[in-house]
């Protein structure tokens, strides 16, 4: 299983914490206005000779109790640092910060305190923890954080915490790129049910997307079905493509991976073509001008369709497409082969359903000059 392309599940773990970490900075309270300009004045030369080594350590772990915790966690994430100096900090100091101050907020927390706003954020943080090094916890460790994150959003099933989501969605998709497909499709679809009913609606979202992961990872020898926008507004002709061997393709401009594999593509595209081989590109873009502006440059010359981004494609949401490129093979009759059909293994498979392909006609004519 190839694990050098982008993930959703496992961008979701670090994205959610990368961006509450980086949250707007409250703005700190105003002290009573000033009465004279030399008290101003007086306020302003005592801020410029503070050192910044004297100031308190906004990642020190307070003394106190539930609520002074729950306080230094919400600010903890709320901070946007501002200089390259606080960044590099904030990446060195915040995990650890935040997982000692949930995890002791759990060692002394009450039934009053569970109670509490912030609280159900505590056991998500510290299960998106563990999830983050799931792939190096052993076999009975990971069955553990499964069940515990299961409890969790179980016990909070209209409105999970967003952490605990994160957890879920990345300890399956972690599983799914290390090779436990089996697992992996019964995570998907166990938690990601939890999910899908949540309030909320972006949570809920991706409990759909998890279902449609574990739906995408059932395919094999089954029918695929896609549509969507072609380029020019109209819409897309799956019918059309009976009878012919086709690669489905998720992918974007900015992923790194799915430009490296397009010359494998085209390559193939090449080959195959005249045998029967289409492609049908997926693009999950956002921004439809650096699509457009791609593939003039690039003159891809398969269709192309577009709805939306990442997680507002339809097809990228029915089957659970969590990291890009998705590739997926389907035969003649429709049928999928491979959701692997990437790098030499592609060609391998066109030759297997469409015969050798045809020697390039350059290397024909060297041929026939050679003789």
């Amino acid at each position: 299983m190839l694990t050098h392309r982008f993930t959703f599940g496992l961008a979701l773990v670090a994205g959610l914490l990368s961006v509450a970490c980086c949250g707007q900075v409250r703005a700190a309270d105003k002290e009573a206005a000033q009465k004279t300009e030399k008290s101003k004045a007086d306020t302003k030369d005592e801020a410029a000779k503070e050192s910044p080594d004297d100031a308190k350590d906004r990642y020190e772990v307070p003394d106190g109790g539930v609520k002074e915790l729950l306080a230094f966690i919400h600010d903890t994430l709320a901070y946007r640092p501002k200089t390259r100096e606080e960044l590099v900090e904030r990446q060195l100091k915040a995990r650890p910060a935040l997982k000692a101050a949930a995890e002791k907020i759990t060692e002394i927390a009450t039934d009053a305190d569970k109670q509490l706003d912030g609280y159900n954020d505590v056991e998500g943080l510290l299960l998106m923890f563990r999830a983050a090094d799931m792939r190096t916890a052993s076999a009975d460790d990971q069955k553990q954080l499964i069940d515990d994150i299961k409890t969790c959003l179980l016990a909070n099933s209209d409105n999970p915490s967003r952490f605990a989501a994160s957890a879920a969605s990345s300890t399956a998709t972690g599983l799914e790129f290390g090779g436990r497909l089996e697992q992996a499709a019964d995570v998907y679809r166990d938690l990601g049910a939890i999910l899908a009913r949540s309030k909320n609606e972006e949570l809920a979202k991706t409990g759909a997307k998890m279902e449609g992961a574990a739906r995408r990872l059932g395919l094999q020898g089954k029918a695929l079905e896609i549509s969507g926008t072609l380029m020019d507004g109209s819409k897309f002709d799956w019918a059309q493509y009976r009878g012919k061997v086709v690669l489905v393709d998720f992918w974007a401009t900015w992923c790194g991976p799915c430009r490296a594999e397009l010359p494998n593509v085209k390559k193939n595209y090449a080959l195959y073509h005249d045998k029967g081989f289409e492609v049908v590109g997926i693009s999950l873009d956002q921004d439809r001008h650096a699509l457009e502006a791609f593939l003039d440059k690039e003159q891809n010359p398969w269709t192309t369709l577009h709805d939306g981004a990442w997680d507002d494609n339809p097809v990228a949401t029915y089957y659970g497409v969590m990291g890009i490129p998705t590739v997926i093979l389907v035969d003649k009759e429709g049928k999928v082969v491979s959701t692997e059909a990437r790098g030499p293994k592609l060609g391998k498979l066109l030759t297997d359903l469409l015969g050798p392909a045809e020697p390039a006609e350059t290397e024909k004519t060297e041929g026939d000059s050679a003789k």
